[in-house]
């Protein structure tokens, strides 16, 4: 016969002593730890974003552009233009997980509130993952042919001191900015992505610090805008060759690449697609065969090329 040992404490997880031991302990670490994702998550809001609820994938749709021509006296219109359209497909990777088990007796002897420090970790790396990813597709893409009928393909831009010469950084921005503006794309919503070494770089050029002229500030630290394309600084831009094949498991979307020359990358929400299915999940479990608590964070979610068009790679020379 067992016995209900619970019963004989006061269960500070418990809500009015019935329950879950660690209802309330749920209550207070999920709904903060979905919230620092968001707050942490930085290229989602930069992207097309769809969440999916039954699918291994999900479709998005790109299109072509079309032209216009002078009709003669008595020409009828018949529908002259054709416009192209392409169905880009992008799959749900393996599950993206981070767990991490507290054993009971630390956590009674442990002296600080640890909760807070739990949620934040879990949230920085489920949204760091995801950025580095994203970025990785949006270098991808400005390397990408167009995909569809019409279209244009991304752009690189090198040039010799991109990664340690403001000026020569700021025009690359620049000129990613007319090849834009010669394809055609929305002139609204154009990022540039550089490691933090380069935005600094950009913070203390002369032409960006004045206030009056590219809107930057050096006592603050910040750089501005520059030809409308607003700067983020972020250490997840990739530096590296990224190789996914000695992993066990391997993603179902090509993130892979030679990054070694990259110093940043122009786009605008377009370039890039994510999906998420069903969203980011999380829960505490006891484990009574190991007494620990297990946190868990977890999702499901993929992302590929849209629009190579929208996006342009600043490399080193």
């Amino acid at each position: 016969m067992s016995t209900n040992y619970s019963s004989q404490y006061t269960n500070l997880g418990q809500a009015n002593l019935d329950g879950d031991l660690d209802a309330l302990f749920k209550e207070k670490f999920i709904p903060e730890l979905l919230t620092a994702f968001d707050e942490r998550r930085v290229m989602q809001k930069l992207v097309r974003h769809k969440v999916i609820d039954d699918a291994k994938g999900a479709y998005f749709y790109v299109y072509g552009k079309s032209g216009a021509k002078y009709f003669a006296r008595g020409e009828e219109a018949v529908g002259n233009q054709k416009i192209a359209k392409n169905r880009i497909s992008i799959n749900i990777d393996p599950l993206l997980v981070w767990d991490l088990a507290i054993y009971e007796v630390d956590e009674f002897m442990s002296e600080t509130e640890d909760r807070a420090i739990f949620v934040q970790e879990g949230a920085r790396a489920l949204a760091n993952t995801e950025d580095k990813q994203l970025l990785q597709v949006a270098v991808l893409a400005a390397r990408s042919e167009a995909n569809v009928t019409g279209g244009n393909a991304g752009s690189v831009i090198s040039a010799s001191g991109m990664k340690t010469d403001a000026s020569v950084l700021a025009a690359s921005i620049y000129a990613a900015g007319t090849a834009f503006d010669e394809k055609d794309i929305d002139e609204n919503n154009r990022y540039c992505v550089v490691k933090p070494l380069q935005y600094n770089l950009l913070c203390q050029y002369e032409n960006i610090a004045d206030k009056n002229i590219g809107g930057g500030s050096y006592e603050q630290g910040t750089s501005g805008m520059l030809d409308n394309i607003k700067i983020i600084k972020s250490n997840h831009l990739p530096d590296t060759v990224i190789d996914y094949s000695a992993d066990e498991t391997q993603p179902n979307n090509v993130y892979y690449g030679d990054f070694t020359n990259t110093a940043g990358v122009v786009f605008t929400p377009q370039a890039i697609g994510t999906i998420s299915l069903k969203g980011l999940r999380s829960e505490i479990s006891w484990q009574p065969k190991s007494f620990h608590n297990l946190f868990t964070a977890r999702i499901l979610q993929g992302h590929g090329i849209l629009r190579p068009d929208c996006a342009v790679e600043l490399a080193e020379a």
